[in-house]
């Protein structure tokens, strides 16, 4: 993979219960003795990477901050397990946020939170960081220079995270300041930018940042890695790190349903099981979501009446 040697297995990451292990190779069920339901165990040798030595974590993988889901419970356990893990407050409050880290701390705590650009002001977002003082702040979809996010959180004593689609966002956001850039494109689950494939955008960007002479600015991906196939090829195209949201969203710390998690445990065939748009975000009463993105989900009753709507024939016709 042209990364330094692996150092000795660590304690496997346990986060109850999805139902699979993720293994570099593979992905094998892992029944639980004590239970009749599977446990996760996400289990990686150390991989070495920048990422893991900046944040002194064991994993080179990251909690994906999904409002709603990754809560106080699911952020402290995956930071507790070695990873990155960040509360989520993506179209969520303030109050929210503050709740949500609360419980975090309470269980041992975590490095972060996310939060979207165009949901808080710079004088607000300072403040939380001043509060809560995480290590890190992941702003996700939006300029996070251009009104002083940015600054706002490095002033605060925290480094940032911000995500980008395209080669160019990547550049201005190391630009701004911003310490590990999320690549996510159009493989991502949520809400994503579906010009182009990640995978596609990762290989340039890390080019484009040394070009710039932004070597020390790292590179995370995110989007449709389900196991460690999917973090090996990563690696492999310049990500000193991986972004797991999906996968983790059915974890037993997750603020999702029961029924959701069943349903994303149950899902194959991605390009036919789910679906992209807008149509979720109006049926919830979001005119638009604070990403200014339309969002992926699964394929339900919901979907399935948008598709028969768009098909119908006009009143007029």
């Amino acid at each position: 993979l042209g990364m330094a040697p692996l150092t000795p297995p660590i304690k496997a990451l346990r986060l109850r219960p999805c139902g699979l292990r993720l293994r570099l190779s593979r992905v094998t069920w892992a029944p639980c003795r004590t239970r009749t339901r599977p446990r996760v165990m996400i289990s990686l040798s150390s991989m070495n990477t920048r990422f893991c030595r900046q944040y002194l974590v064991s994993s080179p993988l990251m909690l994906a901050p999904m409002g709603g889901c990754a809560g106080g419970k699911l952020a402290a356990a995956v930071s507790k397990a070695g990873a990155l893990g960040l509360v989520g407050s993506g179209g969520e409050s303030q109050k929210y946020l503050r709740q949500q880290w609360s419980i975090s701390q309470a269980q041992g705590g975590c490095h972060g939170f996310g939060i979207n650009v165009a949901q808080v002001n710079a004088e607000d977002l300072r403040t939380l960081v001043d509060t809560l003082k995480p290590q890190v702040v992941y702003l996700s979809f939006g300029d996070v220079r251009e009104k002083g996010h940015a600054n706002a959180v490095i002033d605060g004593g925290a480094q940032v995270i911000a995500n980008a689609a395209d080669v160019q966002t990547v550049v201005k956001h190391a630009d701004a300041g911003v310490a590990v850039i999320v690549v996510q494109g159009a493989d991502a689950g949520g809400h994503t930018d579906g010009r182009a494939s990640a995978f596609a955008v990762l290989p340039e960007a890390r080019d484009a940042l040394d070009a710039a002479g932004h070597n020390d600015v790292l590179l995370a991906y995110a989007g449709g890695v389900a196991d460690g196939r999917g973090v090996a090829a990563a690696l492999t195209l310049g990500a000193d790190a991986v972004v797991l949201g999906t996968r983790l969203a059915a974890a037993e710390e997750s603020d999702y349903l029961a029924t959701q998690k069943e349903a994303l445990r149950g899902a194959s065939d991605g390009a036919n099981a789910t679906t992209i748009g807008r149509f979720v975000d109006a049926l919830n009463g979001i005119d638009e979501h604070s990403s200014g993105l339309p969002g992926r989900c699964l394929v339900n009753r919901s979907t399935a009446l948008k598709d028969a709507w768009d098909s119908a024939p006009s009143p007029e016709a």
